[in-house]
């Protein structure tokens, strides 16, 4: 069967006609006769499509629907199998990624992810579901973190010869670590604990890549996509780190953060527990980490050079970030 008539093929299993098709991003954008459409060859467990799925139509039937939906083929199945390879279907919508320095978008997206973490509560996957957790890792992925700190720093120092990454990271180790230990012993904390198992027992569901390519402003609203690393998790981590990335591409600009955390907590409540253990997520020096993570640990995507670039980023921006948290304290801790 010739590749052309594979998607065809495809396709009519999902109920509709192929027209015509262009490939983009590794997917094919398909004009059918119900629209534009967009088929992709996914790699990913048959459970793990079926939790995506359970994650969609939940949100769906509690009422949000800013995302789009699989198309369940004639196999019954959110997914079509063909010759042991695995596509799924869903709407195309046209629009602009998100930019992190539009603020007014980016308080309508934060609204987005409070809107989209309160309609996931008490989701139940369907049969079939593999379901990806992170609840019984939280905290403890944090004080996993810190020893990893430690542990590379200990590593750096049984190297002959010590690269520019390396140099970076034993001049600001100091001030990264002492973060990292205060937002532990936030998290700790009796209110933090109890606020953290309330949030556990309530199985929020994150979309776990919150991100510019993901976020889509088209005519009518805001629209996320790529549901591919959803899982259970702690809501307020996911919305810390979405407030990071603004923050990166915004100064250190304590009342742009301020404002999105007072959009985001009436999406979930508990009030004042809920403001320190959002500071105790500010706190943890979380891109540090990454970025030491990726250099000593993971197989390189990039060269030593763009790890350099982006550690540099980074703690050039040291001063800002200390000022930012100072303010941010005094007023969260008042």
């Amino acid at each position: 069967m010739y590749v052309t008539d594979i998607h065809f093929y495809v396709v009519k299993n999902f109920g509709m006609r192929l027209k015509d098709y262009q490939k983009i991003w590794g997917m094919y954008l398909c004009n059918t006769d119900q629209g534009a459409k967009i088929l992709k060859p996914v790699y990913m467990k048959e459970g793990q499509i079926w939790f995506q799925h359970s994650t969609k139509e939940y949100l769906y039937k509690q009422g949000f629907q800013q995302c789009s939906r699989f198309y369940v083929s004639d196999q019954k199945t959110p997914y079509y199998v063909h010759d042991g390879q695995i596509y799924i279907m869903e709407d195309w919508r046209e629009g602009e990624e998100l930019d992190y320095t539009d603020f007014q978008s980016v308080q309508e997206v934060t609204k987005l992810l409070g809107s989209f973490h309160y309609h996931s509560k008490g989701m139940s996957p369907l049969k079939g579901s593999d379901p990806i957790s992170y609840l019984s890792n939280f905290p403890y992925q944090m004080e996993k973190r810190i020893i990893e700190l430690n542990h590379f720093r200990k590593r750096i120092y049984k190297h002959r010869r010590l690269s520019d990454f390396d140099l970076l990271f034993i001049r600001y180790y100091p001030y990264y670590y002492e973060l990292a230990i205060e937002s532990l012993t936030l998290l700790e904390s009796t209110s933090c604990r109890a606020l953290i198992q309330k949030l556990k027992q309530d199985q929020y569901v994150c979309h776990g890549k919150f991100i510019h390519h993901n976020l889509i402003k088209t005519e009518v609203d805001w629209w996320i996509q790529d549901f591919s690393y959803c899982s259970y998790h702690i809501p307020i981590y996911e919305f810390t780190s979405f407030v990071n990335k603004t923050m990166q591409k915004s100064e250190w600009d304590t009342e742009k953060a301020l404002t999105m955390f007072e959009i985001y907590k009436p999406y979930i409540g508990y009030n004042d527990d809920l403001e320190l253990l959002f500071l105790s997520l500010l706190l943890f020096p979380e891109r540090f980490w990454k970025l030491c993570n990726q250099y000593y640990n993971q197989r390189r995507t990039h060269p030593a050079k763009k790890q350099v670039e982006k550690m540099q980023e980074l703690v050039e921006k040291q001063e800002d970030h200390k000022e930012f948290l100072k303010s941010i304290k005094q007023i969260l801790l008042e």
